[in-house]
């Protein structure tokens, strides 16, 4: 879907934030290393099109390749050398401003009742191109979302907690923007962030997809049950996401997606914690970071009308209004503990091949399964107790202990192999920023480390699951649950 002269530019930094500031803000007057000492990539990398790689291919005729090596354009792929040369001219502007100014934006609804909480939504504004989809959909969503929120509060009509509407700059570079906010506003954030809802790429054809922290998946839910579609199809988005994943039986839910890396939650949720959610309307799309991701080609195919941007932001708006006004912060650590359960097999196997018989998955497991009756033990407790009426004091009880449980997750130390990614529940691979790892630090051991490695890591993972089932049963305890 792509013309064969068409380029997709990216970044090859598989890093976050500020190379020169690591772990802290890039903020005036900071301390910052030099490129030199920032261990930043040497050797200049540009992306090329399609055709050009094949004039340069097409000239390699040294030794053949193995079979499953071979690529996807119409030619037998050798390596060099030669006969082919070529030339290459590289200009920087390194030496003359390799350091740029970027600006985030926040706009904040402050809370009647809560103020000190924060549901955060949040978007890059930057793009490498003119960026329709990549990322003006998200942009003008959570601006759509910000000013049905705002016209709400210009009638009295103000969100218990407050709300932070935020565009974050140099995204495409490496998750700067957001990076650095996170590093600069930490101990707000660790206080009283309730969740991150994050816009990327929001609108750019008609089929639904979200994802995020397990934790938040279940109110995604109900609130796309309350969308109508915004095509004009029969029922509501979560209708139309059932009809295009083949989600039939009714014990079953639409898949969704695991927050690995790629994108701006990163701070939030693989450095702090914070449970995040994202969402989207897709559909097939050749213009990712291209020059072609116009208002030209959104305007013709990708969402004729914008209905689905529309659609994009009122899910935006109510999604954020539930967590803002919820009496007890509703998220779902049930779902969350039976997803994690889904991991094991993958655990068990990487031990398995190993052959490492000193370590063992079983406490593991046992911790998750305690942690799911907990989850559900609290779940009971909360609906008998919202039904019946409970005081203040108990809600706020019960609320701060629920900040806990994905917050005990994050590691202080962080990663071994990278300290700056704390969570120990999702991670991007260490190999590729968008791919996601699953019980990283346990998997980073099974595939880099050592059997005393591996169970250490099992060891402390395991812990953390029996202190999130003692957060619940202490947010249950805090709504007069036994």
């Amino acid at each position: 879907m792509r013309p064969a002269r068409g380029v997709q530019r990216g970044s090859v930094f598989n890093g976050t934030g500020d190379p020169l500031t690591p772990g802290y803000a890039s903020t005036p007057g900071a301390p910052r290393l030099t490129p030199d000492a920032a261990g930043l990539p040497r050797i200049p990398v540009v992306p090329i099109s399609a055709h050009n790689a094949q004039q340069l291919l097409e000239g390699v005729r040294g030794q053949a390749i193995p079979r499953n090596w071979q690529g996807g354009l119409p030619l037998r792929y050798h390596v060099g050398p030669g006969p082919v040369r070529v030339r290459v001219a590289v200009a920087t502007d390194a030496a003359t401003r390799g350091t740029k100014t970027i600006h985030n934006t926040l706009g904040y609804l402050r809370g009647s009742e809560r103020p000190d909480e924060y549901v955060y939504i949040g978007g890059h504004r930057d793009s490498w191109g003119p960026g329709a989809a990549d990322n003006i959909s998200g942009t003008v969503s959570i601006l759509e979302a910000a000013e049905a929120l705002a016209t709400l509060a210009k009638q009295g009509i103000r969100p218990r907690r407050t709300i932070v509407f935020a565009t974050w700059d140099a995204e495409e570079w490496g998750l700067v923007g957001s990076t650095e906010y996170v590093e600069d506003d930490s101990l707000r954030l660790k206080r009283g962030a309730v969740a991150y809802l994050n816009q990327d790429v929001s609108a750019q054809g008609a089929q639904f997809g979200g994802g995020g922290s397990p934790s938040l998946r279940a109110v995604l839910r109900d609130v796309v049950k309350t969308i109508p579609e915004p095509g004009g199809a029969a029922g509501t988005v979560y209708d139309s996401w059932r009809r295009t994943t083949g989600t039939r039986a009714d014990t079953l839910e639409p898949p969704m997606g695991d927050p690995g890396g790629g994108s701006d939650f990163a701070g939030f949720y693989n450095h702090f914690g914070i449970p995040h959610a994202d969402w989207g309307f897709g559909g097939p799309a050749g213009t990712y970071h291209s020059a072609y991701d116009t208002h030209a080609w959104m305007a013709r195919f990708g969402d004729p009308g914008f209905r689905y941007h529309a659609g994009a932001g009122r899910i935006g708006a109510a999604l954020a209004w539930r967590l803002a006004n919820a009496d007890v912060l509703p998220y779902d650590y049930a779902e969350f503990a039976r997803t994690m359960r889904k991991y094991l097999a993958p655990v068990e196997q990487g031990v398995a091949r190993k052959g490492w018989r000193g370590v063992s998955v079983t406490p593991l497991a046992e911790a998750i399964t305690t942690m799911e009756r907990a989850a559900l033990a609290f779940a009971a407790r909360r609906d008998a107790a919202l039904a019946s009426g409970v005081p203040r004091a108990a809600l706020d009880a019960a609320n701060a202990a629920l900040l806990t449980v994905e917050r005990g997750f994050a590691r202080d130390r962080g990663l071994a192999s990278r300290p700056w990614y704390r969570s120990l529940i999702y991670a991007s691979d260490v190999d590729n920023g968008y791919s996601t790892m699953v019980f990283p630090g346990v998997n980073e051991a099974i595939r880099y480390g050592t059997e005393a490695d591996t169970q250490a890591e099992l060891t402390d993972l395991t812990a953390r699951f029996v202190a999130a089932a003692k957060a619940l049963d202490g947010a249950r305890e805090a709504l007069g649950g036994r």
